[in-house]
């Protein structure tokens, strides 16, 4: 997990990337796109070929390509052969957010399984804070290439700690392995990517658009044909069917499209209308990871201690607190009522993530942690992506755009900030809502817990 999260350095380095290889930026913001769309398509399917072929011997194989990735990166002479070997290096990524809750569940006793996963969490924060701060040192004295160069010597010593201590989990003998669902699951969810992607470069009923979404649309109708009739699905039939998992997929994913709000929305807020400076954003937004990074293992212990599904719950209703609470800034706010306002959030995700996880994984058998893992690490994605695209869409059609925020009389100023903070409470209140219903969901869940 640190591993994976130290890619957060990437974002710091693009400026310098596109200057090495003479690129515009619609160029090199590929290598961010293509690492996430490629993550987010084959997570699932090697969740699955873990439970098959075993836990350990794919984690391995998957460090071997994330190091092997990096190493190639970091020695790259064209922009071209980036992005491509961004896809092997996506494929070792993919591996690390399926497997990584898997393993860890699978080697520790269920009365300790919130707390290894919320210290889990808690680690992956540290690489992200660590490769927000230290990209930029690292890019100053040595240059660019050594954001990916100086993770292979990590990548080594994640290996040989894999290799002599990770416990040999052996392959389940009753899975299988479907390769046309997996080819389905694979176009389903690349050409869902393409579409949400495609919606914000030509609007939502473009042909290309609406090819995208038919082309996905079909060839989900396929899977679930597929997964119906076969004895042994991709997908164990009776996976979803436990309230459980399938829920805390779902509320992991309203999580996501909650939170993610204040990623891209909240820094063009605080710019524009509160007038912070990018530093001051920078700072800003490691305040929910620092926060995270504490109530993670103290969330973890809670759910252990009490129930997952209660622990989530009290997660998610600090969360919908802290986003219901952005009703009441004004562009007269200060950043340290923002301030508060992120650390609570970052606190509420922290006792989430580590809860929820331990409702998932612990609701599966040894046999599906793999796919279990792969679900939700897809459940994080989509989450994700779908708040950038509706949320952003919503968003950057009711605001009023930064030139008319300097419009020539103060009156046609003084109304351009009020449709401004108006569009930005409306986002914040849509993400509250969203929030909300993740609370009924998970009180749900702990209220119909077996007793």
């Amino acid at each position: 997990m640190l591993l994976a999260s130290l890619d957060f350095s990437v974002n710091v380095g693009l400026p310098e990337i596109a200057r090495s290889f003479d690129a515009n930026l619609t160029s090199v913001y590929k290598i961010i796109t293509v690492y996430l769309g490629a993550t987010a398509t084959v997570q699932l399917i090697l969740g699955r070929v873990a439970d098959v072929y075993g836990l350990k011997r794919i984690y391995i194989l998957g460090l071997l390509a994330y190091g092997l990735a990096v190493l190639l990166i970091g020695v790259a002479t064209t922009l071209e052969s980036v992005i491509a070997t961004r896809i092997l290096q996506a494929l070792g990524n993919a591996v690390f957010l399926a497997l990584s809750p898997a393993i860890v569940t699978a080697s520790v006793p269920d009365t300790y399984r919130g707390q290894a996963l919320g210290w889990m969490t808690a680690i992956g924060m540290i690489g992200m804070i660590l490769g927000s701060f230290g990209a930029g040192f690292v890019i100053d004295h040595y240059g660019w290439r050594w954001i990916f160069l100086a993770r292979v010597p990590l990548t080594i010593l994640a290996l040989g700690m894999s290799i002599w201590f990770l416990p040999a989990i052996r392959k389940s003998p009753e899975a299988t392995l479907d390769l046309l669902s997996a080819l389905l699951i694979v176009a389903s969810i690349l050409f869902l990517m393409c579409f949400l992607h495609q919606t914000q470069i030509t609007g939502w009923f473009s042909s290309a658009t609406m090819i995208y979404f038919a082309s996905s649309s079909v060839a989900f109708y396929c899977l679930i044909r597929r997964q119906v009739t076969l004895s042994a699905p991709f997908i164990p039939r009776n996976l979803l069917r436990r309230s459980a998992v399938s829920l805390g997929l779902v509320c992991n994913f309203l999580m996501y499209l909650a939170i993610f709000v204040n990623w891209f929305v909240l820094p063009f807020f605080v710019a524009e209308i509160v007038g912070m400076g990018p530093a001051s954003i920078g700072v800003f937004l490691t305040i929910p990871a620092i926060f995270l990074l504490i109530s993670s293992p103290l969330g973890g212990a809670f759910a252990d201690r009490t129930h997952p599904a209660l622990a989530s719950t009290v997660g998610m209703f600090i969360i919908f607190i802290c986003l219901a609470s952005f009703q009441s800034v004004n562009n007269l706010s200060t950043s340290f009522g923002f301030a508060v306002r992120m650390a609570g959030l970052g606190i509420g995700m922290g006792i989430f993530q580590s809860s929820n996880l331990s409702l998932i994984m612990g609701n599966v058998s040894p046999r599906e942690l793999g796919i279990a893992g792969g679900l939700s690490g897809l459940s994080r994605n989509l989450g994700t992506v779908c708040s950038v695209v509706f949320l952003g869409a919503i968003f950057v059609t009711l605001k009023t755009t930064g030139q008319e925020l300097t419009g020539t009389s103060s009156a046609q100023v003084s109304d351009a900030v009020t449709t401004y903070i108006e569009a930005f409470k409306f986002v914040y209140a849509i993400a509250a809502a969203v929030g909300f219903l993740g609370v009924l969901l998970n009180l749900w869940l702990w209220r119909s817990r077996k007793a």
